[in-house]
């Protein structure tokens, strides 16, 4: 009876163990290599890509993603943007707790649904967001979906470079009929595309494991991909109905001109307004700046994704009777304008952003998300960023500066690279005049030129108004007991713009007193470099310093009757790959002088490299603090 009661409890174990649901992503299944330095692993990825034409594909994706603390609560809710091109067709997702139990499933009806950009009109380009609102870490979500594509050039580019994240598994798959050539690109990876072929179509397959998470490099490269990327692209393409090649960027950028065909007609009354307003204009500079001004004074910028996958911009006359328009269309209704002013420009696609990476030129295909417009002179060249309503004629800032861009141009469409700023373009000069009272206070009369891309830095306080300027005028000195009394701005609108600042100054404790009788008084007023890049152990990058930069300092310090300088400082020169230091102190007449010049120079250099790099700017910081003494007479 015994034997017959436990056989039956075995059995009942068998089934109930047959029927119950294993736990699928525990977290202790995590190696503990992917789990350092990591927030995020992504225990699986996989996308699976179907051309079927070439303007149709399917893709199929399945992401698996454990989040270890509440750093990665950004990776825990579904985001996917969406318009009329890029369908998305279903939607389910799951969450899972530490053991790897499933708790709850998520459907398409949990998601919510809106504009990808809240100012946006007439958007056709949406966003789905699917939040499990999970608060309990560690935790698993796994999200399933399948996107329906009319067009075959944006594919899925698969980049393995999010900082604090680890992927346990990554799959991609690209198939794709033989009539229709695939170009890739890889970068960084462990293994290679594997080819085979099935049912005349062409499979291409890549598989990564253990990918490690990385961790934020200081100064790192923005050339090209630094961590596993695999880039996709057909050799022919469609979108919507429209078609192109990627044989080569003269043959896309041909592409790229055929949506701007017979979008340039404006209105005759227009048209003549501005041939009016350029007639006694005697140089194209001249005309471009007045073109420009209109177009800033006439319109507004507003997000407006609709036509060819947001591609196709809104036609100038549509603008000219609005008012508004996006990068699109603002750049091709200034092209419009200039044409009628009788000044040839070009309609330019960018990847923008101050730290967007460069693309890569050898991968034609979609590396952009901007359009600007390039006006070349017989002695320059001016780039008209349309979208800002308040910048200078020419001055592109560093929303755009130095990067690789296609100029679209039809048979002579290019690559060519937009302004690079010079160190004497990225400046701030500054001189001051400091009268010092008795052993401990002062005042000081500062001005400083922010010159270039230091000008764009200063744009924010430029544009406040009179309370928010004061309050930022005053967070951006650096004394560490000021009482600012009065403060003017002017400012220069040219191609290398610069914002004038004027501050009147009461120091209440501008010198350092020691024991009574001996006095510190510190010569670096308002510039001491204290921003020096963590040290990094076993850092992978390479070593860039993007924009090259000055600064030019000169104090002038007039001392008491009661106060005199001991010896003064001798001078300091640190000359490196990367930029130069001088200070120099002297005396002219009752008055002692402070100089200090500081340049970094823009380049690429080797990973070994960093460690000097932060040495160099250590011994910067040091000489910053350089001290007079000062005895009482």
């Amino acid at each position: 009876m015994m034997f017959r009661i436990i056989n039956l409890l075995v059995a009942i174990l068998i089934v109930t163990k047959a029927f119950s649901v294993d736990p699928t992503y525990p977290i202790s299944t995590i190696t503990p290599a992917l789990k350092a330095n990591a927030h995020t692993v992504m225990r699986m990825v996989k996308f699976d890509v179907e051309i079927k034409s070439e303007n149709a594909a399917v893709i199929k994706v399945s992401e698996v993603r454990s989040i270890l603390n509440k750093n990665g609560e950004d990776n825990i809710p579904f985001i996917e943007s969406y318009n009329p091109m890029n369908r998305i067709s279903s939607l389910r997702g799951w969450v899972y707790d530490e053991s790897g139990k499933r708790i709850r499933s998520v459907t398409n009806e949990d998601a919510i649904d809106q504009s990808n950009m809240g100012f946006s009109l007439y958007d056709e380009n949406r966003i789905k967001v699917l939040d499990p609102k999970c608060l309990t870490y560690p935790l698993t979500v796994k999200y399933e979906y399948e996107l329906n594509l009319k067009q075959t050039l944006f594919l899925p580019t698969i980049s393995l470079g999010d900082l604090n994240t680890s992927y346990e598994s990554v799959e991609y798959t690209v198939i794709c009929p033989k009539s229709i050539a695939l170009k890739y690109k890889e970068y960084n990876l462990p293994t290679t595309c594997s080819k085979s072929s099935v049912d005349n179509k062409d499979v291409y397959t890549w598989k990564m494991s253990n990918i490690l998470a990385k961790i934020h490099e200081p100064y790192s490269p923005h050339f090209v991909p630094n961590s596993p990327t695999i880039r996709v692209v057909p050799s022919s393409f469609m979108v919507d109905e429209s078609k192109g090649t990627t044989t080569n960027w003269k043959e896309f950028g041909k592409w790229a001109a055929t949506l701007l065909e017979e979008k340039d007609k404006l209105p005759e009354a227009t048209a003549a307004k501005i041939k009016e307003l350029t007639a006694l204009l005697k140089t194209d500079f001249e005309k471009v700046k007045a073109v420009y001004e209109f177009m800033q004074k006439k319109t507004r910028y507003v997000s407006i994704q609709i036509g060819i996958g947001g591609w196709q911009p809104f036609g100038a006359d549509v603008v000219d009777k609005s008012s508004y328009g996006d990068c699109k269309a603002l750049s091709n209704y200034t092209k419009a304008l200039l044409t009628a002013a009788g000044v040839k420009s070009h309609y330019v696609l960018v990847k923008a952003g101050d730290s967007a990476a460069d693309i890569d030129t050898s991968f034609v295909g979609s590396q952009f998300n901007h359009a600007i417009v390039c006006v070349p002179l017989a002695k320059d060249t001016i780039w008209l960023e349309a979208t800002d309503q308040l910048l200078p004629c020419g001055f592109n800032s560093s929303f755009t500066d130095d990067r690789l861009v296609l100029l679209v141009d039809n048979e002579n469409s290019k690559i060519v690279r937009t302004r690079v700023y010079s160190e004497k373009e990225n400046c701030i000069n500054r001189s001051a005049q400091v009268e010092i009272f008795d052993d401990k206070t002062g005042s000081a009369t500062v001005r400083t030129e922010y010159i270039g891309l230091a000008y764009d830095d200063m744009r924010s306080i430029l544009m406040a108004d009179e309370n928010s300027q004061k309050r930022k005028v005053s967070e951006n000195i650096q004394i560490p007991s000021f009482s600012l009394k009065k403060y003017t701005l002017s400012e220069l609108r040219a191609p290398t713009p610069s914002v004038t600042e004027v501050l009147s100054l009461d120091l209440p404790n501008c010198i350092n007193s020691i024991q009574g009788t001996v006095n510190l008084l510190p010569l670096n007023l308002m510039n001491k470099l204290t921003d020096i890049p963590d040290k990094v152990r076993n850092r992978k990058n390479e070593l860039c310093i993007r924009r090259s930069y000055m600064e030019n300092d000169t104090i002038s310090y007039l001392l008491p009757p009661t106060l005199q300088a001991s010896d003064l400082p001798e001078p300091i020169k640190i000359n490196s790959i990367f930029g130069s230091y001088n200070i120099e102190v002297k005396k002219e007449g009752k008055n002692i002088v402070f100089i200090r010049r500081f340049m970094l120079r823009k380049g690429v250099h080797p990973v070994e490299e960093y460690e000097n790099f932060r040495e160099f700017l250590g011994n910067i910081s040091t000489n910053d603090g350089v001290m007079l003494v000062l005895n009482k007479k």
